[in-house]
């Protein structure tokens, strides 16, 4: 095997990260999350959101092409959101 593929990637390479937040508030909670990538000028890949107005929780999928520390900030800007319930990679 070459020296190269056992090397583990530099934390400073950006990859695609899908990160997952369950909101409250609806299209209102989805939004502001949504205002914050924006605002914050997250590369957002895509997004995709499942909004149960009434429930308790709406999801927020998104893929961000971020290095490891940037995703590790945006889980913890998310959390720190009140609309956001939970906020994890998968």
């Amino acid at each position: 095997m070459s020296d190269t593929l056992d090397r583990p990637l530099p934390a400073a390479l950006p990859l695609h990260h899908t990160v997952v937040a369950e909101v409250t508030a609806g299209l209102d909670g989805v939004l502001r999350v949504t205002t914050m990538l924006r605002g914050r000028r997250y590369r957002v890949r895509d997004l995709t959101v499942d909004v149960h107005e009434g429930a308790r929780a709406s999801e927020l999928r998104t893929t961000v092409l971020l290095t490891a520390d940037e995703a590790a900030l945006l889980l913890e800007r998310l959390r720190r959101m009140p609309a956001v319930l939970a906020a994890r990679t998968v």
